[in-house]
């Protein structure tokens, strides 16, 4: 999908509702930290557009866009106060503060963002059409205790209780996709952004295939060059102690299948600790998680699977 034409062919109104329908998104600084993401995302991906956009296709985006970040912030400003129990008045978009620091920036910020939502739906639209195919529950399904904390607080869920392959109202920054990107290692490297919460496998020119993760505090100190050193299907989870402790888990060892919190897949690193891993708990992709690894969701993480082996170079950065 492109944004050329005689108008915008993007609802962008739609796109940044979808992304901001969260619990988090009532906080502003979230906000801003998802809309930095994404600018961060575009920066690179504007670079190898072709053809580059005319200035007045870029100013006539940048206008709907523009509509779109007030018509939401307006929104939000009107929830904040009927929460608060005060009397609802009409809010002007221009009041919005999050607008206030976007108008203060250079128009080509708000340009990247606009073009993210074209470049991302079309690659979107790839994706789905190469996607690996659900997962079944070919296993039975683990039955978690009635005794044990439905959920915590960073949004993971219990063992047993499946979260299903993917999260459907998930962002689409990060969704699997192909994306433009410059690296010195050869293809088929394995990539870990963790800042940024992406795993990326590099393809021939300048391509990479770009994954969401989420990443767990056994992995918040992995860091430098790594390879894959064995690959598992459906491979069976053991609850760590703190888990436990906290009555989030069951002692014992859990079979593979959906539910664990291992997920589909497994790829254990050389470091003979880490882990590249599905997840029962799709909605935490993206963020900081307590327990596990590196995880992707179930259906990426069967993807990831068929396209490296044992051997394969896993650098973390």
């Amino acid at each position: 999908m492109s944004t050329c034409g005689a108008g915008p062919m993007i609802d962008y109104y739609a796109i940044l509702s979808r992304a901001i329908d969260t619990s988090e998104a009532s906080d502003r600084g979230w906000r801003r930290n998802l809309y930095d993401r994404a600018r961060h995302t575009l920066t690179s991906e504007m670079r190898a557009r072709r053809p580059q956009p005319g200035r007045a296709e870029i100013a006539r985006e940048v206008a709907a866009l523009e509509a779109a970040i007030k018509r939401i912030e307006a929104e939000s400003a009107r929830s904040e106060i009927t929460e608060n129990d005060s009397a609802v008045f009409p809010v002007e978009p221009d009041q919005s503060p999050l607008f206030d620091s976007w108008r203060s920036r250079p128009a080509v910020w708000i340009a990247f963002t606009l073009a993210i939502a074209a470049l991302c739906a079309g690659a979107y639209a790839f994706w789905s059409s190469h996607r690996t195919p659900s997962v079944a529950s070919r296993t039975p399904t683990n039955r978690p205790s009635t005794n044990l904390v439905l959920a915590t607080k960073d949004g993971d869920m219990p063992p047993g209780i499946d979260g299903g392959p993917m999260d459907t109202d998930q962002s689409y920054l990060f969704r699997r996709q192909p994306t433009f990107y410059r690296t010195l290692q050869p293809v088929g490297t394995v990539i870990i952004d963790k800042l940024q919460h992406f795993l990326y496998l590099v393809e021939p020119n300048g391509v990479a295939l770009r994954y969401g993760i989420g990443i767990g505090r056994e992995c918040a100190d992995l860091i430098g060059l790594r390879h894959v050193a064995s690959m598992v299907e459906w491979p069976s989870w053991e609850a760590p102690p703190d888990m436990v402790k906290q009555k989030l888990a069951q002692s014992g060892r859990l079979a593979g299948a959906p539910g664990n919190p291992l997920g589909a897949r497994a790829l254990s690193l050389d470091d003979n600790r880490s882990r590249i891993h599905g997840t029962n708990a799709p909605k935490t992709i993206g963020t900081n998680i307590a327990f596990g690894c590196i995880r992707l969701v179930n259906d990426d993480i069967m993807d990831l699977y068929g396209r490296v082996q044992v051997g394969t170079p896993v650098l973390v950065n």
